[in-house]
């Protein structure tokens, strides 16, 4: 009756405080405000029975919920690691679990009886038992211990406060221990992240292990005795689920912040903070002046929180405020590691940014804005997938939109905008009817699968339009051409991936997609706001201008600025192409191109002033003593020189002109050896030009494009492959161009992104032609080490792109194609890329012409047609039946051609040619003709004695003018002499000079034009 009466008291006790502030506390004050009557009566009841003191709740509730629910005042006192999750185990028995001691050593320490502890009056507190010792041995830092045990930045720690601390630092006080000896640098940990003031797997094992058996020897000495079965350390699973649980910000250790945000401030549990909640927190809540916060009007102190302006206070917006020191805004190196920012999820580098030169790198509130996207999902997907970040663990709550642009084989992709949906709209979202198809599961798999208003979701459900994009954040059901979802080896390939790693991804089409579309995660604005983390926006390239250029200006993209993954396609890089079926070259084909080719016309001019050089030398030395070759007047005697060099020199040598002099026979002999060099070294270079030409039709590999005129993209860098090859670049706008030209014949090859060519072939149905595709791909891709070539199919997304905003860090970007170039390992380790290049990029159609046959029809038809015309002539000439009739059109070809003769004035007429009329007036002319010329010879009698008389006059001056005329011939001659000599040794002087350039420099001069097309082949017979 005693012990009924005494419970009794205490549950009326408690029933003023279940009905009061204690079950929903209005002040952060009432929510530590547990009194010793309510703690002791907690600590002398079985915690399944503590439901039964307060009504509500009427029925059975477990402990630890019956106090965050209907008691949180006394949540301070009591200790729990929320397992099992059905029924958590309790503790609070023990001497290091007194919560009421707390407020007595609080008042103990508090010497000026301000109700706040200073840092002196802190110390004292440190200096208890293990505080000394950790604080010794530079495991504790004090300084740490107090500037995060001030919740509120106030300078000073309250009792509220003091209580947070003591229940946090319960661990220790009841393992007496702390945490691992040295921090992942090697550095103690007083210096390390939070200054040791952290609990870890080991200390909160080591608790499990205490504050069970404390419980298991309470629950022995009750009389009558307890049960014991209601205590039990966890499992090894359990354990890894509470660290994973309490561990918000997974940095593996568990910090007052996330102990006091998780147990005390988030009231409703459910992962952040409302303005209530906030507000009932120990948090900051005066203003710059010291004046008390107004949460209704202008709630200051929450807003500096939710930076991102989404209405709630996530426990990393919490503790970026918290690390914040000197609250700048702006995190420093010393704070981000101070703070526990843990490297896993992207070091301090991998999100700062300089400002400026006079100031340090720092991580202010939008680039930290990124780190919260990454952690959030990284960290729920650890929770969801119970694996570690090994693993590259991301929450499918944390949807990843890849843009995609239709660019076969690569990525095939379409949507439907017929009239399917009403105004050729791309997502059909109106529809008649007032209910879902399926009603009872809201399942869809179209927008007309839901009743008006509503739209089908990415995930299959139905959902409000204005939770669904471009409302809201959720992803919007695709409708595709035809019902066919995208394929393509690269889409495939990232599907199969991404697949394999578990992650919920979107795909958008965009048209003209380029790398700078992957622009950075913003806040969700409007109805959006509070749905949920915008989505990481990814890039799936397949072509080469997608990396490297913009869709608006065609200004350079950074692609360092960019996180891509390694290329897809393991045969990335760039290629040569040539035509299938090359063209034969004939050896007379090869004669007409050489003898049309500038290096053939170059070398006649040149030889042609040489002979007519040597042949003034052969003339001069041969004129006086050979005069029956070498006539002496110098019109015909420089041409019997002409004569004599052009047939020594070409080796031919008729013997119908000699030199009989020394000089001329020296001459012969070094004109003879000068024509065998000469034309020796002509002869090489002709074939060394066909057999380049021959090489140019017979291209395998890119060594033979070097000095060859190559096609290239304007935009694909061609100074540098110019460079790199050798070759001469003849740049192109488009592939389409740039194989115009080469199937005409005006280049030899082309040299061009992989990727690019393949689409080329599909779009253009290349494959589909009678004979084929007329151009082939021959060796190995190339360039595929450097990034500027060597990448177009990867999937990219925004690392330090600026985009939209400046500062723009995601590091997830790293994290998420790290993941997925080691599933492309495994991918290629299994064959499966080489099935999907199989099935998608291997030529569909084989060449159905073949090879050419090698004989040059137009040459053999017209030999068969001279020869048929030849021996048809031999037979109608000689044939007795014709021969008559051959005879007399001979006579009648044989007049036409006279008559035209006689027409043009080659011939004159004959008088067998004429008729009678004709005659006649021929011997009239002749009559008139004789008159006249027997007149004329009077006269001319006449006027000859008349001039006979004048010449004899003259006589003697015309002799004296003769001997002067004589005397100054041999002085001219002289002259010519000596200055033919000085110039004929010039002369010889620069033909030496000119001939030992020829033979020295001969055979590395290049003849790179005659006339043929580039690539012809060169055959040295033809086969009949």
């Amino acid at each position: 009756a005693a012990a009924v009466a005494c419970c009794a008291v205490l549950c009326l006790g408690l029933l003023p405080l279940a009905y009061g502030s204690c079950q929903k506390p209005i002040t952060p004050e009432e929510a530590f405000s547990c009194s010793a009557a309510d703690a002791s009566y907690f600590k002398g009841n079985m915690p399944d029975t503590w439901w039964t003191a307060t009504n509500p709740p009427n029925q059975y509730v477990p402990g630890l919920s019956f106090i965050k629910d209907y008691y949180s005042c006394c949540r301070f006192c009591i200790w729990s690691f929320d397992f099992p999750p059905s029924a958590p185990v309790v503790a609070m028995h023990g001497p290091t679990l007194d919560c009421i001691s707390f407020k007595n050593d609080f008042t103990r320490f508090d010497q000026d009886k301000t109700l706040n502890l200073n840092q002196t009056e802190m110390a004292m507190y440190l200096a208890m038992p293990p505080n000394d010792y950790l604080i010794a041995n530079k495991l504790l830092d004090g300084d740490s211990v107090f500037r995060q045990a001030d919740i509120d930045r106030s300078g000073a720690i309250s009792l509220e406060e003091f209580l947070l601390l003591r229940h946090f630092w319960a661990v220790v006080h009841t393992v007496k221990t702390g945490p691992l000896r040295a921090a992942e640098d090697g550095q103690s940990l007083s210096v390390g992240p939070l200054g040791g003031l952290f609990l870890d797997a080991g200390m909160v094992q080591a608790f499990f292990t205490v504050a069970n058996s404390m419980n298991i020897e309470t629950y022995l000495v009750q009389n009558p005795p307890w049960d014991t079965s209601l205590t039990r350390e966890p499992v090894a699973e359990e354990l890894s689920e509470t660290l994973l649980s309490f561990d918000i910000d997974g940095s593996t250790r568990i910090s007052v912040e996330e102990h006091y945000f998780r147990v005390f401030a988030d009231r409703n549990g459910d992962g952040w903070l409302s303005k209530d909640e906030y507000y009932l927190s120990l948090y900051k809540k005066t203003n710059p002046a010291g004046k008390p916060d107004n949460p209704y009007l202008f709630p200051i102190n929450f807003i500096l929180h939710d930076w991102d302006n989404d209405d709630r206070i996530t426990f990393l917006e919490r503790k970026f405020v918290a690390a914040d020191v000197n609250q700048d805004a702006e995190l420093t190196r010393d704070e981000w590691i101070r703070g526990d920012f843990p490297n896993q999820y992207g070091p301090f580098d991998g999100h700062s940014v300089s400002p400026d030169s006079t100031k340090g790198p720092t991580i202010n509130t939008v680039r930290f804005f990124f780190y919260t996207i990454f952690h959030e999902c990284a960290t729920q997907g650890l929770i969801e997938y119970r694996s570690s970040l090994v693993s590259a663990p991301w929450s499918r709550s944390c949807i990843l939109n890849v843009l995609i642009d239709h660019r076969p084989p690569f990525v095939n992709a379409e949507l439907n905008t017929t009239a399917e949906c009403e105004g050729g709209h791309t997502y059909c979202n109106i529809v008649n009817g007032s209910q879902d198809r399926y009603s009872d599961t809201n399942e869809c798999s179209s927008d007309f699968d839901c009743a008006k208003g509503r739209g089908c979701t990415y995930f299959g459900y139905c959902h409000d339009q204005a939770m669904i994009e471009p409302l809201g954040a959720m992803p919007r059901w695709r409708r595709w051409m035809n019902n066919k979802p995208p394929s393509g080896y690269t889409l495939d390939v990232m599907k199969e991936a991404m697949s394999r790693l578990k992650y919920n991804y979107t795909l958008t089409l965009k048209p003209n997609l380029r790398l700078d579309d992957a622009v950075a995660p913003m806040p969700l604005e409007g109805t959006a706001k509070g749905q949920g983390r915008p989505p990481l926006t990814f890039v799936l390239t397949s072509a080469f201008e997608q990396l490297r250029y913009t869709a608006v200006n065609n200004e350079p993209i950074n692609v360092t600025r960019y996180s891509c993954t390694n290329s897809l396609w393991p045969s990335d890089g760039f290629v040569v192409v040539v035509r299938t079926l090359p063209d034969i070259l004939s050896n007379q084909m090869g004669m007409w191109y050489m003898l049309g080719s500038a290096s053939f016309v170059n070398f006649v001019a040149v030889f042609f002033f040489f002979v007519l050089v040597m042949g003034h030398f052969f003339w001069f030395f041969e004129r006086s003593i050979n005069e029956d070759h070498f006539r002496g007047f110098y019109a015909e005697g420089v041409m019997d020189g002409l004569w004599f060099a052009m047939v020594t020199v070409t080796t031919v040598g008729y013997g119908d002109k000699v030199c009989l002099t020394g000089m001329g026979r020296l001459f012969g002999a070094f004109w003879m050896l000068f024509g065998l060099i000469c034309f020796g070294l002509f002869g090489g270079q002709v074939v060394t030009q066909l057999s380049e030409m021959q090489d140019a039709a017979n291209i395998q590999n890119v060594e033979q494009i070097h000095g060859l005129n190559v096609g290239v993209l304007k935009k694909a860098y061609p100074g540098e492959l110019s460079s790199i090859y050798g070759f001469q670049g003849v740049e192109f706008d488009t592939i389409k161009d740039a194989a115009d030209a080469l199937k005409s014949k005006r280049i030899p090859a082309m040299i061009m992104p992989h990727t690019d060519v393949l689409h080329f072939f599909e779009v253009e149905e290349q494959y589909a032609l009678k004979c084929g595709n007329p151009l082939k791909i021959v060796g190995e891709p190339l360039l595929q080490d450097k990034l500027q070539f060597g990448m177009q199919n990867a999937l990219c997304a925004c690392d330090r792109c600026d985009k939209p905003r400046t500062g723009t860090s995601v590091y997830a970007a790293q994290y998420l194609t790290q993941a997925i170039n080691e599933k492309m390992e495994e991918l290629a380790a299994e064959g499966f890329l080489a099935s999907r290049q199989e099935k998608y990029l291997l030529p569909k159609a084989a060449d159905s012409c073949g090879p050419g046959h090698g004989f040059d029809i137009y040459s053999i038809i017209a030999m068969l047609v001279s020869a048929s015309f030849y021996f048809f002539l031999v037979w109608f000439v000689n044939s007795k039946r014709t021969r008559p009739l051959a005879l007399k059109l001979y006579d009648m070809f044989e007049k036409s051609l006279l008559e035209v003769a006689f027409v043009i004035g080659i011939k004159h007429r004959s008088r067998k040619y004429l008729n009678a009329e004709e005659e006649g007036e021929v011997d009239e002319e002749e009559d008139n003709n004789v008159l006249m010329e027997g007149a004329r010879s009077v006269h001319i009698e006449k006027y000859m004695d008349k001039l006979q008389e004048l010449c004899l006059g003259h006589n003697a001056d015309v002799r004296k003018l003769q001997v002067e005329v004589m005397e100054g011939r041999k002085t001219m001659s002289r002259i010519i002499r000596f200055f033919t000599t000085s110039g004929a040794i010039l002369l010889c002087i620069v033909c030496n000079v000119y001939t030992t350039l020829v033979i020295v420099w001969g055979s590395e001069i290049r003849l790179t034009e005659l006339g043929a097309a580039p690539d012809a082949k060169f055959t040295t017979s033809l086969e009949l």
